[in-house]
């Protein structure tokens, strides 16, 4: 994944794949930024609920902070089956489910990780410009806040899992 160019080319005009965790996490890389890794900056990640199949999550900066989220596509099925404990459907979804990411700051946008994600398959709110100013090579594909997140993702297993009950009840 980490040379992007080469989603881009005519024969491969969409691409329809699916990005697990462990993609973002192999991506996530400080020597494959558009710029300095800020992420390190960050210093903690709050769950604030999940609506659906999508978990929102609190990540502070200086001033005020931003809202990112993250998509978990199989979400509804595996909540659906209940012969699997939420904690250990929590697990599947983290390590094996295909997962969709969003954060509402400029530099999601405009240094381009909103685009390569698009490709990807992998954004929950498309962008189809692609950043021939700021990251025309198409380094990097999350913004610091996500960054932070995916990689205190695993910590919320348990978030996950009340989530799950919560909904599993809701279906009774």
């Amino acid at each position: 994944m980490t040379d992007h160019n080469n989603y881009f080319h005519d024969d491969h005009p969409h691409i329809l794949d699916e990005v697990f965790y462990k993609d973002f996490m192999a991506e996530i890389n400080p020597n494959n930024l558009p710029h300095r890794d800020y992420a390190p900056l960050i210093p903690f990640v709050r769950y604030q609920g999940t609506q659906n199949n999508t978990m929102k999550y609190f990540v502070p900066n200086r001033y005020n902070g931003w809202n990112t989220y993250i998509q978990f596509v199989d979400w509804n099925e595996q909540v659906a089956d209940e012969s699997i404990n939420p904690q250990e459907v929590a697990r599947l979804l983290l390590w094996s489910g295909n997962i969709r990411v969003h954060c509402p700051c400029p530099a999601f946008k405009f240094w381009g990780s909103q685009y390569i994600l698009t490709q990807l398959d992998a954004a929950i709110v498309p962008e189809m410009r692609m950043p021939h100013i700021r990251n025309p090579n198409l380094k990097g594909i999350v913004c610091k806040h996500l960054n932070r997140n995916l990689k205190v993702l695993p910590f919320h297993l348990g978030d996950m899992a009340s989530a799950i009950k919560e909904q599993r009840r809701n279906l009774k």
